[in-house]
């Protein structure tokens, strides 16, 4: 890990953490949350940084405070895939593995909230209701895989495109864009590369550049720079979904953007 690029501080009171109550610690009691404040520190990572990498000792757990993480994986011929994305209140780190089985990269500047893994580990037994959370998350985040794995197979390269960029809005840092409007629009915030973007998706660079253009033409998006995006019509990206509102805020909304 690079020291120079990383700055650690105590916590402080969980209770002012910005994103306590979408965490796995909005379950744990007075009790469990003095002991996390002793237990945890705030970690920044700036972009580019890897914060643990694939086979690398799983030191460290804890919550994505702020930025997102990019989750990779190198096969066998050497090729590295996306194969996640960890926005605010999402967990990373895998408890009871010794060893990392994905890389952990910060895809733009990054905060956690970390603690030990074996402190983790002992925490967790002493608190079931930390635990029990900790399990519904992981089945939230395996339901979402699947869901994303049916979604990529089987859906148009719109209809992926329409999806990603849902979510994207859905789990944005409150960013807001007030361009005259009684309601602001969300500013989508592309966090990382539109080659790797299109490879998530299972398309070419050049579709996916095709698909922005058309979802600009149709006044769905206005363009802020190259890597940001006004929401216009969150009601026509839904509907370019080919999915219910519902079922994709309850699928993506809270959860981890995980293939």
């Amino acid at each position: 890990m690079n020291e120079t690029l990383m700055k650690l501080g105590s916590c402080g009171k969980c209770e002012q953490c910005p994103v306590h109550h979408r965490s796995i610690c909005r379950a744990a009691s007075a009790e469990a949350m003095q002991e996390l404040s002793r237990l945890s520190h705030t970690r920044s990572f700036e972009k580019g940084t890897v914060i643990v990498a694939q086979g690398d000792e799983a030191d460290i757990v804890g919550n994505v405070v702020s930025g997102v993480v990019k989750l990779t994986n190198m096969s066998m011929s050497g090729q590295q895939n996306i194969v996640g994305l960890l926005f605010p209140s999402d967990f990373f780190g895998r408890a009871y593995a010794e060893t990392s089985r994905f890389s952990y990269e910060a895809a733009t500047d990054v905060t956690l909230c970390s603690l030990g893994r074996q402190a983790f580990e002992g925490f967790i037994a002493r608190h079931p209701e930390v635990e029990h959370a900790l399990l519904l998350n992981t089945l939230d985040e395996l339901d979402a895989a699947r869901e994303w794995a049916a979604m990529t197979s089987c859906h148009t390269t719109m209809q992926r495109v329409a999806t990603f960029l849902f979510i994207l809005s859905q789990r944005s840092d409150n960013r807001f864009c007030h361009s005259g409007d009684k309601i602001p629009h969300v500013i989508i915030a592309l966090p990382i590369g539109r080659r790797d973007i299109a490879a998530y998706l299972g398309t070419t660079p050049e579709t996916l550049s095709r698909n922005l253009q058309t979802l600009v033409r149709k006044e769905i998006l206005r363009p802020i720079d190259t890597n940001h995006f006004e929401l216009v019509n969150a009601s026509e990206l839904v509907e370019l979904t080919g999915e219910m509102r519902e079922d994709l805020e309850s699928m993506y909304g809270t959860g981890k953007l995980k293939a």
